[in-house]
């Protein structure tokens, strides 16, 4: 039976050729994760291309009637087979498009489409339902793969295993289950023995703002039956100085499994263990270092280090043709802006309040500039954030401003609007987000005070004499000094005294000097010194001179408190030298992370944001207190 089964496989494969060639149309697979969604939530639209004729490229969603694109992420896939001289090509493409419900209403979606070998292939279109915020049925939990599902999948390596369902590649009539493994997750080759570590990103092309998503993977040779432990104080994270980090994993300490793969003919459990969004700071070519750790089991392995591939991602401006006013570097992703003005009638004088919501993904902006108006004084916002996971790898979410505003003439006020310029990373334009503030009305009031910012009766020269109105008469006359003795007695005998006091006090005021002079010497005069002028440069709003006064505190704190001098060590160094003093990690990675930050903005190109300093000034002072404890 088996000479008969293989007899007729071999006789298949001097066919393929011929059949593979006489496939032109790509197989498509569009899905959706839910079909009924709430105003604001997300679905996902998934589209897998296989093709055997050439690489599924340039994905498009089709039509999103009722949704707000949000983000797109693919996956690539190769597999190459060579029988007997022939080779079998196979190429993949599995694209996820977030898509955010806007209104309500049945909507279709799609059809999306792929292009392979010049010719655009289109799947079939979707519908989803939306209903009001908070009516959705509650999503049911993803499944989680199983080391031994149900029935035999689809392998990569094995295309045939489909052909003879009954019989198993190494002689056995009905083989053993085997893991379904993700393509996605597949290596040409693995990087180390037992155990080693694959580091990915989403995209290697972006723009200045545009989110990276970096992923870390560890890959653990679920055939070998070793036992892998792996040294937990031996751990390097990546480093990304070059960039702004948020993590999407909740615990970074517990790796996320995300299913198996087929490398090197062998099974691997393939788990998250760290993944980063990732906003670039500047235009270049960007590393991202690293990430190793060192393996205590099993023994033919111990103290051998597993580490990621070095990352480069470039990274250019937004085109400068069509760049609208007021766009600031770096303001890159999705965002909205909404506002509330409470209340609408006010008297001349007085103050109305202006809640702003802005809300979006990508790396939302820390500040908005409000409108000019003349007779209108906004201060400073009181401000709160709600930032973290958006959909499956998106980093995003909301900070809303609330602003105190003095509205100083009478009449119908026109506020004006916000708007914040920014680059669409899909679209591959600008957006202006706007919001309109609308009209309040002020009753005029006497006492308030005027534009200008006197009142009527104010006093414009405050402190001056009162206004005489009669004339006085003659002052009195007074003794001269000179004409008393007591002026005498102290002009012939000061000098004698002060000949004596001079000599008596001599050697105190060497003393005194001294003590003076090492006083005003020492580093933890001079540390608070530096804390008071970061604290006088907080308080001006100056950002570069902030940033430079939190570096100079930065460094004398760590020599006060630490005995280390940090002055010129940059990122991993600067913090091996903090913990080979004894700093605790946390705390020299902070040191680490804020210097990093000052030197970044100072040296920016574009205008400092005093908000942004004074933030890291705040986490400067905490790290300069955790030091103090130690």
């Amino acid at each position: 039976m088996k000479r008969l089964l293989l007899f007729l496989l071999w006789g298949l494969l001097s066919i393929v050729p011929s059949v593979a060639s006489a496939q032109a149309a790509p197989q498509l697979q569009a899905q959706t994760d839910v079909d009924t969604v709430a105003v604001g939530d997300v679905v996902h639209l998934e589209l897998s291309a296989q093709s055997s004729d050439g690489v599924p490229t340039e994905p498009q969603p089709g039509g999103t009637p009722g949704f707000t694109v949000r983000g797109q992420s693919s996956s690539p896939s190769q597999t190459h087979i060579s029988i007997n001289g022939n080779r079998i090509d196979h190429f993949g493409l599995t694209v996820d498009w977030t898509l955010q419900a806007q209104r309500v209403g049945v909507f279709t979606v799609g059809p999306p489409s792929v292009l392979v070998g010049g010719v655009r292939y289109a799947s079939r279109a979707l519908t989803v339902r939306v209903v009001p915020a908070g009516q959705a049925p509650q999503r049911a939990p993803q499944p989680t793969p199983t080391p031994f599902p149900q029935g035999p999948g689809f392998s990569p390596f094995d295309p045939w295993r489909s052909l003879f369902p009954g019989v198993d590649p190494n002689g056995d009539e009905r083989g053993a289950p085997s893991v379904t493994t993700d393509p996605k997750l597949a290596l040409d080759a693995p990087r180390g023995a037992f155990y080693f570590l694959h580091a990915t990103v989403d995209s290697t092309s972006v723009v200045v703002g545009q989110q990276v998503t970096f992923s870390v993977y560890e890959y653990l040779d679920e055939s070998a039956g070793a036992s892998i432990e792996v040294d937990g104080a031996d751990v390097r994270d990546p480093s990304a100085a070059e960039f702004v980090k948020h993590a999407l994993l909740r615990d970074e300490q517990q790796a996320l499994m995300a299913g198996f793969a087929s490398v090197g003919g062998h099974i691997w459990k393939v788990s998250v263990v760290r993944r980063w969004a990732l906003f670039p700071i500047h235009a270049g070519d960007l590393e991202i270092a690293p990430m190793s750790v060192t393996l205590l089991r099993p023994r033919s392995v111990a103290g051998t280090k597993r580490t990621t591939e070095a990352l480069r991602v470039h990274v250019t401006e937004p085109p400068g043709a069509g760049r609208p006013p007021g766009y600031a570097l770096g303001d890159t992703g999705h965002f909205s802006l909404a506002a509330q003005v409470t209340p609408r009638d006010v008297e001349q004088g007085g103050a109305i309040g202006v809640h702003v919501e802005l809300s979006g993904t990508g790396n939302i902006p820390a500040s908005i500039t409000p409108p000019a108006r003349t007779g209108v004084e906004w201060l400073t916002p009181e401000v709160h954030e709600q930032l973290g996971n958006v959909g499956h790898d998106s980093f995003g979410g909301k900070r809303t401003f609330d602003y105190v505003v003095r509205v100083l003439r009478g009449g119908d006020m026109d506020l004006g609007e916000l708007s914040l310029p920014y680059w669409d990373p899909d679209q591959r334009s600008y957006v202006v987000a706007r919001a309109a503030l609308g009209t309040v009305h002020v009753k005029p009031s006497t006492a308030a005070p005027s534009a200008s910012g006197g009142t009527p009766d104010q006093e414009l020269l405050a402190g001056l004499p009162a206004t005489r109105d009669v004339l006085e008469g003659t002052a009195p006359t007074h003794l001269h000094a000179d004409d008393r003795p007591l002026f005498w007695l102290l002009g012939v005998g000061a000098w004698p005294a002060a000949f004596g006091i001079a000599v008596a006090g001599r050697a105190t005021g060497r003393r005194l000097a001294r003590a003076w002079r090492v006083r005003r010497a020492s580093p933890a005069t001079e540390l608070r010194d530096r804390v008071s002028a970061a604290n006088t440069a907080s308080t001006r709003g100056d950002a570069r001179a902030l940033d430079a006064a939190i570096a100079r505190a930065l460094e004398t704190a760590t020599i006060v408190h630490a005995g280390v001098n940090v002055r010129g060590a940059v990122g991993d160094e600067l913090a091996r030298r903090l913990e080979g003093a004894g700093v605790a990690r946390e705390a020299a990675l902070g040191v680490a992370e804020i210097l990093r930050e000052c030197e970044a903005a100072r040296f920016s190109p574009d205008a400092a944001d005093a908000s942004s300093a004074r933030d890291r000034w705040l986490r400067a002072q905490g790290v300069i207190r955790r030091l103090e404890k130690r």
